[in-house]
């Protein structure tokens, strides 16, 4: 054993002295770490170990004993130490073992912030969760359940007018100017307020966040009303459509022109003509012969201006199931052409939060307030109809989803329903024939 002894020292960092033989076991003053570190080249630290065990009579167990109690005395938790990387001893001095090095531990990632983020949601009166309607509850429970799904997140709702200096409109756009970091998430908007919000640059598109509006499950209608400029804006969830209110009877089972002269009865016409015309006019383009062929429809004897006991009134469909009796359904519109119409119109899920982090969380709540199994049963409440095809179990309203077309865009109403308006109001009262004014509504228009 004579080339195994070898001198070895021990270096306190605090006390800047040299130790060497017996007094290596001098205790350290401060708060330090203890390193051994051998006089020659030659000797690692388990030789020192194996020193002390076979020249002085201490056993192995109680020397590690000792190196564990000095560290953990000049140390304060949590701590790692240092391994140092141990050659392999020669088979004459570790008799056969090789020894490795043991792999430094990994320090555990603590995040800087693991608390829930807020996720605001702006909604109308009419979606307000809060208020004692069926509907209300079922829209609580909704968002309760998707708050256990995401415990990350915390809900933030938020109830604005629907018109007014206040509108949610006027709000989304005064924030975004004054406090863009306190946008919403996720709002409710109607097409024509998504429309306006997307021209003065306030939503987000959703191309690329999700894949919803590509199932076959949705109204021909819902794909129009979501895109602005060939870019996704909304996702529909509770829709609002054009019909005639009709009493169907034994005699008259469905509504027809043929039915209605039948029973001497007549359409009364709206006051706002316009959003008729929009319906009945199927051109993309105005065209002289179309527009002289729409006003002659209502110059004929089909329509009156006065309400009698034999009028069937246009009504959208919140309208018709907040009011209508039970038997009565809501028809197509008939048209110049002999075929039907409608319009329809939604409320839809969009974009408008500033933190692109939370873009995906508020897609995922969109998405899952749009699944047809919730919307059969929600919109069912809200007096709307739901735009998914398996969530509207009523023939008619589905006969009618199936032929209705999206309302038209802000600018083309802007431009054309006071034209639309004063050109019926004159072929009505025997003004002008309405050929000189389908002429007249071309001419404004150049």
């Amino acid at each position: 054993m004579s080339k195994s002894l070898r001198k070895h020292s021990k270096v306190c960092l605090c006390e800047p002295r040299r130790f060497s033989g017996r007094s290596n076991l001098l205790p350290c003053k401060g708060d330090c770490r203890v390193g051994l570190k051998p006089s020659s080249q030659r000797h690692d630290s388990l030789g020192f170990i194996y020193f002390l065990g076979t020249h002085y009579g201490i056993e192995l167990k109680g020397i590690m004993l000792l190196i564990i109690f000095s560290l953990s005395a000049c140390t304060s938790f949590p701590y790692t130490t240092e391994i140092p990387v141990t050659p392999t001893t020669p088979e004459s001095e570790s008799g056969g073992v090789e020894i490795t090095a043991t792999p430094e531990s990994e320090a555990p990632i603590i995040e800087e912030d693991d608390a829930p983020k807020t996720l605001r949601i702006w909604l109308p009166p009419q979606f307000d969760p809060d208020t004692e309607t069926e509907a209300s509850a079922l829209l609580k429970a909704r968002l309760a359940e998707f708050q256990k799904r995401r415990p990350d997140l915390i809900l933030e709702i938020r109830i604005k007018a629907i018109e007014g200096e206040a509108s949610l409109l006027n709000a989304l756009i005064a924030t975004h100017q004054a406090a863009p970091s306190a946008m919403p998430d996720l709002v409710a908007l109607s097409r024509p307020d998504l429309e306006s919000a997307v021209n003065v640059g306030v939503l987000h598109p959703l191309d690329g966040l999700t894949m919803l509006l590509d199932d076959p499950d949705w109204f021909p209608y819902a794909r129009p009303l979501s895109n602005i400029q060939n870019s996704t804006y909304g996702l529909p969830f509770s829709t609002n459509l054009l019909g005639l209110r009709y009493l169907p009877s034994e005699d008259f089972p469905f509504f027809s022109l043929e039915n209605l002269e039948e029973q001497e009865a007549q359409i009364l016409l709206p006051e706002d003509v316009a959003l008729l015309s929009f319906c009945l006019y199927n051109e993309a383009e105005l065209e002289e012969e179309s527009l002289t062929d729409l006003l002659s429809f209502y110059q004929s004897d089909i329509f009156s201006q006065v309400a009698h006991e034999n009028t069937f009134e246009i009504h959208w469909a919140k309208e018709f199931l907040d009011e209508t009796p039970a038997d009565a359904i809501l028809s197509p519109i008939p048209t110049p052409k002999g075929d039907s119409c409608s319009l329809a119109s939604a409320w839809l899920w969009t974009l408008a939060g500033s933190d692109p982090d939370l873009q995906p969380a508020a897609v995922e709540l969109a998405e899952y307030l749009s699944q047809s199994d919730f919307l059969a049963e929600w919109t069912a409440e809200t007096g709307y109809l739901a735009p998914r095809p398996t969530a509207l179990t009523d023939i008619a309203f589905q006969e009618l989803s199936l032929i209705a077309k999206p309302i038209p865009s802000n600018e083309r109403t802007e431009a054309l329903a006071e034209i639309f308006n004063a050109a019926t109001i004159s072929v009505l009262t025997e003004q002008v024939d309405p050929r000189a004014a389908a002429q007249e509504i071309l001419e404004t228009l150049q």
